[in-house]
C-alpha cells in the first residue's frame, strides 16, 4: 500500500460548497472506515483542506477522488496529489 497526500484548493463558489459539505463528509466516513482515508481536514484559512490516503496506487486513489462529492459538484479549483513517505510520528 502507498501513501498519497492531496490537496484541495476550494473554488470561488464557497454556497455550492457549503451546500455539498455535508455529502462530502459523508463520503469520507465511508473512506475512514473502510480505512482508506487516514487524516482530512481544511486549512485555517478555509481556502482548502488536507487528505492523507492510503490505497493500492494512485488510479485507485484518483476512483476515490472521482467519487467525492466534491468532484461532481466541481467545487474544487485544483487537487494535488503526491505520494507521500511518512517515516515519523503516529501514522507510521
Amino acid at each position: 500500500m502507498a501513501r498519497f497526500a492531496v490537496q484541495f484548493v476550494y473554488g470561488p463558489d464557497r454556497d455550492r460548497l457549503a451546500e455539498v459539505r455535508p455529502k462530502h463528509r459523508d463520503y469520507l466516513d465511508t473512506l475512514v472506515d473502510k480505512g482508506v482515508l487516514l487524516l482530512s481536514g481544511p486549512y485555517a484559512d478555509m481556502e482548502g483542506a488536507l487528505l492523507v490516503f492510503e490505497a493500492a496506487d494512485e488510479a485507485e486513489l484518483r476512483g476515490y477522488l472521482a467519487a467525492d462529492p466534491y468532484a461532481g459538484a466541481q467545487v474544487l479549483a485544483e487537487t494535488t496529489v503526491r505520494e507521500w513517505n511518512a517515516i515519523k510520528g503516529t501514522l507510521v
